[in-house]
């Protein structure tokens, strides 16, 4: 059996005191990614240029962490 290794981060994207959102994502050895954006609070979220701002590189994060694993990725042989 092969196993399909991943990495996986989960964070809370906090206004004030608040955890108006959370951004998860697992990068597999493939390359695939699996993401999860979880808005606790739309209001505060929607409001926030900060959060905005957070997300984006969050989700830079996981697009860099698919491409890392994509990259030392070895296709096994049959």
């Amino acid at each position: 059996m092969k196993k399909n290794k991943q990495t996986q981060e989960s964070t809370d994207i906090i206004i004030g005191e608040k955890i108006v959102a959370n951004f998860s994502f697992n990068a597999y050895e493939t390359g695939t990614l699996d993401a999860q954006l979880t808005i606790n609070i739309p209001q505060d979220f929607h409001d926030s240029e900060e959060a905005k701002n957070e997300l984006n590189e969050l989700i830079s994060e996981a697009f860099e962490a698919s491409k890392n694993k994509l990259a030392t990725y070895e296709v096994p042989e049959k």
